[in-house]
């Protein structure tokens, strides 16, 4: 019998790893790591799903007596991704559409101010709140070191990325406190921060606005003005 593979991951399909269509049938393309009642099960692009199926090169060894190292495995799927079914279709989307895409997968930004000295002070925080792939709000604590530097000097970096895909924001930031903006960007959780709710008086903002990108998804990159 001839082996099929998965036309998603490359896995080699065998009984008891096979996905499922949306009627229950069993998938003639897809594996089930890949593919559960006619839906894929990762929201990825194709170099997002090679960064994501190396982690498991294990196990990948395992189920098919294989002995990659991850970076052969890494080397082996970028040659024959390009030839599976679910990658071959070219993504007609622009770059800075696919940015945004990228932007709503990812719960968390690093976002750069400059300190006094001179010296950027990146600090990973929670994105609650994205517009485009440039506008980016963070909420922090009003006595906070990123919030004296951003009163000093209001440029700053940003950058999010997600599975080896990646974008680096330069731009300014506000500092938002007024009580309507705060009320209605206020989520449950943020009671742990600031007890007193959204009149608490540490409780601030952070809306950046990037206007240079560089972009780098799915093999392409660019350097742009936003």
């Amino acid at each position: 019998m001839e082996q099929r593979f998965c036309q998603s991951c490359g896995m080699p399909l065998v009984e008891g790893n096979i996905g499922t269509n949306s009627d229950g049938s069993k998938s003639k393309d897809y594996c089930g790591y890949c593919y559960k009642g006619g839906v894929f099960l990762q929201d990825f692009n194709m170099s997002q799903m090679i960064e994501f199926c190396t982690q498991f090169t294990d196990q990948i060894n395992k189920e098919t007596g294989w002995n990659l190292t991850p970076q052969q495995a890494k080397a082996q799927m970028q040659q024959i991704f390009p030839t599976l079914k679910r990658w071959k279709e070219k993504d007609e989307r622009s770059l800075i559409e696919k940015a945004i895409h990228l932007l709503s997968q990812c719960k968390e930004v690093t976002l750069a101010s400059v300190n006094a000295e001179g010296f950027p002070r990146p600090v990973p925080l929670d994105k609650i709140h994205s517009l485009g792939c440039n506008e980016v709000w963070v909420v922090t604590a009003a006595d906070s070191e990123k919030v004296a530097d951003f009163r000093l000097n209001p440029k700053a970096g940003l950058s999010y990325s997600f599975y080896g895909d990646s974008v680096a924001l330069r731009g300014t930031v506000e500092i938002i406190t007024d009580d309507i903006t705060c009320k209605r960007m206020w989520q449950e959780y943020f009671i742990n921060y600031f007890p007193a709710g959204p009149a608490d008086s540490n409780y601030v903002l952070i809306r950046f606005i990037g206007n240079e990108a560089t972009i780098w998804i799915n093999r392409e990159f660019a350097h742009i003005t936003i």
